[in-house]
């Protein structure tokens, strides 16, 4: 594969975090390569905002300002066999990055499927009787930039270079300056969301890997698997599970990383069962005339009983076209409401089968209250994620949010907010605060985390008074944003594709799958069966 298609695909499929609706999104990124002239000292804003997880406690993600990115990414696609190479270090890792050979829907870094993840941790609990479970504390916020020459050179020799004046020039090097790049040149945490991040922090793991395993240390790697930071050792007796707790702490603090107590875990035997939920879904029968009944009450009691996997996103994503076509839609659409409402967190995987639902049988008074209370519960808590996507859902519905609501999410004071809030105004739905928001934007410039708004706003042309009429001034520091603009690239799409249940990335939706219909048993058992073995991993 050609630099170029790894350049390619990191721009146009890895930029946003997966957590966003389906408006952020980019479009002819790619047609900056080779245009964009910045060093590797090039300093960016990356734009954070909190989402909560499918557990629902708030976890914070990045979109990293662009020039940033694309120098990051750049680099990367030119040096990924050295990159490879580091990854070699390991043979632990059950994700490792790589771009898929073929141009598949999906994000530019390709993931290990849930299925997989399972049958790697069966066969663990096998081979050894004690299973014992590990997890690295804010693993993505607390990586050290400097790590990443430790990681490829070893620490020590890293270290030395360093002492001697001879690191500077090294690729290694030259990553950590640009990753720092992407976050105004700080050196601690990493941005949770670009397939850059998962590339960076699995060179640091590999390099954990290794001395995990180094000889001596009483560890193969044939003993550990993990996906990301999420690792399980095989071991034979409970001191050892204690021996293999002690090296994994001082290795990776070794690195600047600390393990999360509240995940650690001692497993025996049967007690290890991972993943073992699916199962349960497995038996559901869709042809069944209680079948929505079924499914919803054994999807809210797995919910409840393994709340450390996403059952909901799982179970929805795997069964979406089945429910879409269920005849029952009136049970589907209250079962589905009931759930949002108990789980507000988990709209992106419960809006995009209501959406749907809604587009085809229409809007009522209980619709607009349902999204009005999503807005009013998330901005509260400051869950901008899951704020954005009822946010997104007004916008599909053409639900209006009054000056109220609206004040309410300027208060939560995001960059992503204010661009949704723009939108909505433009389209006549939302009642937006104007002069604060302009206020607010009046001195900022495109090194901020100011960016995406004051890009996607003239752009737009929604404002055109001098608080977003930045492209090519002083503001745009060596005119990266009028070469970007020129180039028609695009950051947040507001057409009809993206306000569709079909931009909903990974559910294979389409409006005629909103139609009632029986599916034969043949091609039931194939759509559920080759969607449960292959969706990625949602744990």
């Amino acid at each position: 594969m050609s630099k170029r298609t790894r350049l390619t695909r990191l721009l146009d499929r890895g930029f946003y975090p997966v957590e966003l609706p389906p408006s952020f999104t980019t479009r002819n990124f790619s047609s900056a390569i080779g245009r964009i002239a910045a060093g590797d000292n090039y300093v960016g804003s990356t734009i954070s905002f909190d989402g909560a997880t499918f557990r629902g406690p708030l976890r914070t993600f990045g979109v990293v300002n662009p020039v940033s990115y694309y120098l990051l990414s750049s680099f990367i696609a030119e040096n990924w066999a050295k990159i490879t190479k580091t990854f070699d270090l390991s043979s632990c890792s059950g994700v490792r990055p790589t771009f898929p050979a073929l141009a598949k829907p999906g994000r530019a870094i390709g993931t290990a499927s849930l299925a997989a993840k399972r049958k790697r941790q069966q066969h663990l609990a096998s081979v050894y009787p004690v299973i014992l479970s590990l997890d690295l504390n804010r693993f993505y916020g607390s990586i050290y930039t400097h790590s990443i020459p430790w990681a490829v050179l070893g620490k020590e020799d890293a270290k030395a270079k360093f002492r001697a004046r001879t690191l500077r020039g090294h690729w290694s090097d030259t990553l950590d300056s640009l990753v720092r790049g992407c976050n105004q040149a700080q050196t601690i945490g990493i941005p949770i969301g670009p397939d850059t991040s998962r590339i960076v922090s699995e060179i640091i793991l590999s390099r954990v890997d290794a001395e995990l395993t180094a000889a001596g240390s009483g560890l193969s790697s044939t003993q550990i698997y993990h996906a990301i930071d999420d690792y399980q050792f095989g071991v034979l007796a409970t001191h050892e599970a204690e021996d293999a707790e002690s090296r994994f702490v001082r290795v990776t603090s070794r690195y600047g990383l600390r393990l999360n107590d509240f995940k650690t875990s001692v497993q025996h035997g049967l007690d290890f069962a991972p993943s073992n939920f699916q199962r349960s879904f497995d038996t559901l029968n869709g042809h069944d005339d209680h079948f929505v009944e079924q499914f919803f009450e054994v999807l809210y009691r797995l919910a409840r009983d393994h709340d450390g996997a996403n059952v909901i996103g799982y179970a929805l994503k795997r069964f979406a076209r089945v429910l879409a076509s269920n005849p029952k839609q009136e049970a589907v659409q209250e079962y589905l409401q009931r759930l949002l409402y108990a789980a507000p967190h988990q709209a992106r995987f419960v809006l995009p089968l209501l959406l749907g639902i809604y587009r085809r049988d229409g809007v009522t008074a209980d619709t607009n209250r349902l999204i009005k209370w999503g807005i009013d519960v998330c901005s509260r808590r400051n869950d901008v994620g899951n704020l954005l996507w009822f946010l997104y859902a007004a916008i599909f519905l053409r639900t209006k949010i009054g000056s109220a609501q609206c004040a309410q999410c300027f208060g939560v004071a995001n960059e992503l907010v204010d661009l949704v809030l723009y939108h909505g105004k433009s389209e006549g739905l939302f009642s937006v605060p104007i002069a604060q928001i302009r206020s607010r934007y009046r001195q900022s410039g495109f090194g901020s985390s100011a960016w995406l708004p004051l890009y996607e706003i003239e752009r737009h042309g929604w404002d055109t008074t001098a608080a977003f009429t930045k492209i090519g001034t002083a503001d745009d520091l060596d005119d990266h944003y009028d070469l970007l603009r020129n180039q028609g690239v695009e950051f947040y799409q507001t057409g009809e594709q993206q306000f569709s249940v079909a931009a909903f990335d990974g559910w294979n939706l389409t409006d005629d799958d909103f139609q009632a219909r029986d599916w034969d048993r043949a091609a039931l058992h194939e759509l559920l069966w080759a969607d449960g073995r292959d969706w990625e991993n949602y744990e």
